[in-house]
């Protein structure tokens, strides 16, 4: 679940996104805390076994120091801790460091990208997100080694950019801006950007071929004698990506409805493949008490994929419904139910630790259980 425009609307939400973290230091013009969340996760799909692991769990350290009445500078480092094939790794997740001032916040180094903070109508823990998993992060994975944020928070409107340095194509390439604003009682936001990995993994190639052996290792081939060998190559692709997204949002009264759009233009370099990706996303979420709510969202996908002369079409559709209940302000419970129908392509959903494999998903459901301590 990201935090959106209006999710402080609702007091559930608001608690949902308080952090408690401990200060290490707090004093005038000098402030750093040291912030966290465990996370455990249950989670059952069709056709296979309960699992119960970490959930995305990280902590990191936020530091923010004041050179005059009108420059900061700021930087943090977080590690993730993720379940991947029965192991737990842990990884730096973000490492950035940077300035602000009333014209803005500048920031360098591995940052989530502008797509991943701004988000849009999805209200789920585990299921949701689709659109924006298949669209504007299906090759950066919403996150980047290299990149320069810009962002700025105003009264009436607040402006998020990002732009990725490749770096003799080591990284992918990024530039992306995202503007959002409030009318009468709506919050809107539109942006997207353009994204290219001139080597994106596609999987690998194994060739076989039979060659001639010397068994007795006498410096001679045996005669009838021959061995198979296999080699193994790494495939890839120059995919390029230019995408965007447009989300408004409205509360009323306890109850928060979203509405997103998302479109990705896929191609390849050197080829005539090309696909266009367009989805939807709606969701609603309502406050059934100051610390309970209940949420649901319907994500419909289509895919058209042309190669030359050839073309296809195919669908997909997402629908999730949960609820989620606060014991207090630094720990929290939650359950959903997704259900999933259609052919799709591969996607992650890093926030939920949740990997989609490409396929065909014939009225597949899933449920799982989540708990999380926050400091």
């Amino acid at each position: 679940m990201k935090k959106t425009l209006l999710a402080v609307a609702i007091p559930t939400l608001l608690i949902a996104n308080t952090a408690n973290a401990y200060e290490l230091i707090n004093e005038e013009g000098k402030f750093v805390d040291f912030y966290g969340q465990l996370r455990t996760q249950l989670e059952k799909k069709e056709d296979t076994d309960v699992t119960l692991n970490a959930g995305s769990s990280r902590a990191g350290v936020n530091a923010k120091y004041a050179v005059n009445e009108d420059l900061d500078v700021v930087g943090s480092v977080e590690f993730g801790v993720g379940y991947s094939e029965g192991s737990y790794d842990i990884k730096n997740r973000l490492h950035f460091a940077g300035f602000a001032t009333q014209a803005g916040t500048f920031t360098f180094g591995r940052q989530l990208v502008s797509a991943d903070d701004v988000w849009g109508a999805d209200y789920s823990y585990f299921f949701g997100g689709t659109g924006i998993a298949l669209t504007s992060e299906k090759l950066s994975g919403g996150k980047h080694d290299s990149a320069i944020k810009y962002k700025f928070e105003g009264e009436n409107f607040w402006v998020n950019s990002t732009y990725g340095l490749s770096e003799d194509d080591s990284n992918q390439e990024l530039a992306e801006l995202f503007l959002g604003t409030s009318v009468a009682g709506f919050n809107l936001h539109v942006g997207g950007g353009y994204n290219r990995d001139k080597s994106l993994a596609l999987g690998k190639a194994v060739t076989t071929s039979t060659v001639p052996t010397d068994n007795d290792q006498d410096g001679t081939i045996d005669a009838n004698s021959f061995a198979t060998v296999s080699t193994s190559t790494d495939i890839t692709a120059d995919i390029k990506n230019t995408y965007f997204e447009g989300t408004v949002e409205r509360s009323f009264g306890p109850a928060l409805v979203g509405l997103t759009y998302n479109n990705g233009s896929f191609e390849q370099e050197g080829t005539n493949r090309t696909l266009d990706v367009d989805t939807i996303m709606l969701a609603t979420s309502y406050s059934v008490a100051s610390n309970a709510s209940i949420y649901g969202g319907y994500e419909f996908t289509n895919f058209d994929a042309q190669d030359g002369t050839t073309s296809l079409s195919e669908d997909y559709t997402v629908i999730y419904l949960g609820g989620v209940y606060h014991l207090n302000s630094w720990s929290r419970v939650y359950a959903e139910y997704g259900y999933a129908d259609g052919a799709t392509l591969s996607y992650a959903n890093d926030e939920a630790n949740i990997n989609v494999a490409r396929g065909v998903k014939d009225a597949e459901s899933s449920f799982a259980v989540g708990y999380r301590v926050y400091w």
